[in-house]
């Protein structure tokens, strides 16, 4: 009887023994594979960061990578984020200059526009269109959502994501009946002249369309470039004082010519070439000087998904961007580096479901 106690105690011994080593080298691969990962991931952003530019690059690896990238855990990296912020504000000022505004504007100066360089006398009707302020106070934005409109954004699930940050920003009138992908909630939209030229002729005998069209924002700040060049001034001020008598509570600011006029230089400086910004490297820059954390979405200026699959370049057409005027590639170079870098995050492909942000460091 003793020895057949004995051979249980042994043979129960011999188990928990033969479990606690898979245990800890199931515990030891783990970790492992961990580090691997972390390695990994630290190498790709180090290869990234130090691109100069997109030139020449084949595009099937790049997807790869950014691939590769999306799966790496993304921080929030304090200490870039503030170094960008401040050059930023030291620059050009979002916080207080994005607008033409009373605060920032005095009737009877001029205004220099941000492309042709002439100027424009701030006379009394002027004057009256002007907010008081911009439409935040500082430090009142937490995370901001910078919405493009890349067809990226097709079947990405990213419109929760969206809807739940604290200002969501969109572009050039961009349709949000495709809310499952792209979220509804917008604070801020742009247009352009060219947009409001072809598509609302004749706005002084009938804005009805045009306000239509943005009653699907709510109460959005509608932001035009009155000032970039002279042709886009009488379009946007005849958007202003149509949606004065259709849809007053639409609120139309313009964006202060100085502002664009510095934050192309200061890009510029930093290696982007094109004669123009696009609207939505503008944006993100604001964003990024304005808010705690920003996340953007719908940024893939490439014809192929990250599983090589087509896109439309838009997420509601397939119309294609100035390559005259932007430098598209070259802009998402940027954006993924700052992402590399933890100062912004950069969603590419579908989204998770999980919170806005993931810790600091």
């Amino acid at each position: 009887m003793c020895y057949l106690v004995l051979f249980f105690l042994l043979c129960s011994g011999t188990l928990l023994s033969i479990t606690l080593i898979d245990y800890y080298q199931h515990q030891r691969d783990e970790f492992l594979d961990s580090v691997h990962k972390s390695l990994q991931c630290k190498r790709l952003r180090e290869k990234l960061v130090t691109m100069t530019t997109m030139k020449q690059v084949d595009i099937g690896l790049f997807s790869q990578e950014v691939r590769e990238l999306m799966d790496c855990p993304w921080r929030l990296n304090l200490t870039h984020r503030e170094l960008h912020r401040t050059e930023l504000w030291s620059c050009c000022n979002a916080s207080d200059r994005l607008m033409v505004t009373r605060q920032n504007t005095n009737q009877n100066q001029s205004l220099t526009y941000e492309v042709e360089r002439m100027k424009r006398k701030v006379d009394q009707a002027l004057w009256e269109m002007l907010p008081q302020t911009v439409p935040w106070s500082k430090g009142s934005l937490s995370r901001c959502a910078v919405v493009g409109s890349g067809g990226i954004l097709q079947n990405s699930s990213c419109g929760a994501e969206i809807d739940n940050a604290d200002y969501v920003i969109r572009f050039n009138l961009a349709p949000i009946n495709k809310s499952y992908d792209v979220g509804v909630k917008t604070d801020l939209i742009t247009a352009n002249p060219t947009q409001i030229i072809k598509g609302y002729p004749d706005l002084q005998r009938n804005p009805g369309p045009l306000a239509e069209a943005l009653s699907v924002y709510g109460h959005a700040h509608l932001l035009l470039p009155a000032f970039s060049f002279a042709f886009g001034t009488s379009p946007c001020f005849k958007v202003y004082h149509a949606l004065r008598k259709a849809r007053a509570q639409q609120e139309v600011v313009f964006f202060h010519p100085d502002y664009l006029f510095e934050l192309g230089r200061f890009w510029r400086r930093r290696g982007q070439r094109a004669p123009r910004l696009s609207t939505g490297l503008m944006l993100a820059s604001t964003a990024l000087e304005i808010c705690e954390q920003v996340h953007l979405y719908g940024f893939w200026p490439f014809p192929l998904d990250l599983s090589q699959n087509t896109l439309p370049h838009h997420y509601y057409d397939s119309v294609g961007p100035s390559h005259f005027m932007h430098a598209m590639p070259e802009e998402f170079l940027l954006l993924l580096q700052l992402h590399s870098q933890g100062a912004l995050q950069l969603h590419v492909g579908p989204c998770t479901g999980g919170s806005l942000g993931a810790g600091t460091k």
